[in-house]
């Protein structure tokens, strides 16, 4: 417990912004599309929009690590941050459909560089020791906040504008705890490497997986407010759809996980994979369920749907090599984003042929086709024993997949990975001292007037220690 509260002081302000950013961007996501809803845009236009999204966030996945190291990660998350709330307040401003799907791609981009630049500073600050913690505190962190921003939603009617109004105000206040910090960036981004033909040999059935995990996972997010706004949910009933389906994610993740770590990491997937046709049947009867029947067929559609990514990352680990953990990270978001593309397209369409319950159908449709793959993979290849498995992993695909997969505690790093923090060196400094993090409040280390006492952190002796250590790289090197 001390060692989680530890990482969780040294890295307040970048945890706060996180926090406020996935808020801000999960009730945006669904205010948007019951937005479009309520002006009677197509489905295919509500589709479209999801999908362009999914295209900016790929494309601001890999072209933000220049910007990041030409200008530093702070600056690049006060820039990126201030688009996200300016896309976000030009929707009442530009009431037109097709503006609106170039300003989702546009808040795709600028969230997808956001997320570069916390994942890579989260990268940088964990010691080898908590890179697994951090991982699964981020991802929690990420799930509550999510969860939160759907609530949110109740306070208002997505038909004015005052809900659009608050999304803006959040994306931009999440700047802030950032900005204020006295630390500097950490060291330089790497694009993510893409090497999809080597994954495929590697392990067809987790490039497969993958890409099913973006076909469903996508449409649910784009175009689940929709669906439930036309099986009769009210304003609160979407809001907690929406959160159902969240918590099911949040709750179900690490069981299927530890399972996988047990078994035929195929066989558990083959399994979360029928799995999911069962509540997809159930939701595809629509409004003739009770409300607490749909909420909870979707929390248990999307929590087993959420570890489709995980698992299939998982499954291709175990036959890979450390060192192989991270470059195969650029071709799992890669092949993610194709689906995630695709996948709102084709749930329009399918919605538009057979009415709300149409996106399901779908989804059966998908799930169909990947359970035929993995069983004819089953008979073609032997499972990797337990012993030889490497242990399952959160991934951080709450709305997006993310770029951690230096903080996979099965990557292969470094000795000198855990650099610790380098502070901004200013005039100030040699009467102040303060936690890398720590988010000024306006009384956080000031001293009083003539003391000549420094009140230095002691020199950490715990596993942490990597977390706060004040030494900088040139000092350990």
């Amino acid at each position: 417990m001390l060692f989680t509260l530890s990482i969780l002081r040294n890295l307040s302000s970048l945890m706060i912004s996180v926090s406020l950013l996935m808020f801000g961007n999960s009730m945006f996501s669904t205010l948007l599309a019951l937005r479009a809803n309520i002006e009677h845009y197509p489905n295919e236009m509500i589709g479209l929009m999801t999908s362009a999204y999914f295209l900016g966030f790929v494309l601001g996945t890999f072209r933000s690590g220049p910007l990041i190291n030409r200008v530093g990660h702070i600056r690049t998350f006060a820039a990126l941050a201030a688009i996200a709330a300016a896309c976000a307040l030009l929707v009442l401003v530009i009431p037109n459909p097709w503006a609106w799907v170039a300003l989702r791609a546009a808040m795709g981009a600028a969230t997808a560089g956001l997320f570069v630049v916390v994942e890579s500073w989260l990268n940088n600050r964990a010691a080898n020791e908590s890179r697994g913690l951090l991982l699964s505190m981020y991802i929690v962190i990420g799930y509550i906040a999510s969860a939160a921003g759907q609530q949110a939603i109740k306070l208002g009617d997505p038909g004015a504008y005052e809900l659009f109004l608050f999304v803006g105000i959040v994306l931009a206040l999440s700047l802030v705890p950032v900005s204020l910090t006295r630390a500097t960036h950490p060291d330089p981004v790497e694009t993510p490497r893409i090497n999809i033909r080597r994954l495929f040999q590697v392990s067809p059935t987790s490039v497969i997986v993958c890409l099913g995990a973006g076909l469903i996972n996508s449409s649910w997010w784009g175009l689940g407010p929709v669906y439930a706004r036309e099986i009769g949910f009210s304003v609160s009933g979407i809001a907690s759809f929406m959160t159902a389906a969240l918590l099911g994610g949040m709750l179900l993740q690490l069981p299927i996980g530890r399972l996988s770590d047990r078994l035929d990491r195929r066989l558990v997937i083959f399994g979360v994979t029928i799995g999911v046709a069962i509540p997809a049947f159930a939701l595809v009867l629509g409004g003739l369920l009770p409300s607490w029947g749909t909420l909870t067929a979707i929390a248990i559609f999307f929590g087993l749907a959420s570890t489709l990514y995980p698992l299939s990352i998982a499954y291709a680990n175990d036959y890979l090599d450390p060192g192989d953990v991270v470059a195969a990270s650029g071709g799992f978001i890669m092949v993610f984003s194709v689906g995630a593309v695709a996948g709102p397209l084709a749930a329009s369409a399918a919605m538009r042929i057979a009415g709300p319950q149409g996106m399901f159908m779908y989804v059966i449709t998908i799930v169909v086709l990947l359970a035929g793959f993995i069983a004819w993979r089953m008979r073609v290849r032997q499972w990797a024993p337990v012993v030889e498995k490497e242990p399952y992993v959160l991934q951080p695909e709450i709305q997006t997949p993310g770029v951690i997969s230096e903080l996979d505690p099965r990557a292969e790093v470094d000795e000198g990975y855990d650099q610790g923090p380098d502070i901004l060196d200013t005039p100030t400094a040699d009467a102040e001292e303060e936690i890398p993090f720590g988010f000024w409040l306006g009384l956080f280390g000031i001293k009083p007037e003539g003391s000549n006492q420094r009140d230095a952190d002691p020199e950490p002796t715990d596993p942490a220690e990597g977390v706060n250590s004040g030494e900088t790289k040139q000092q350990r090197t």
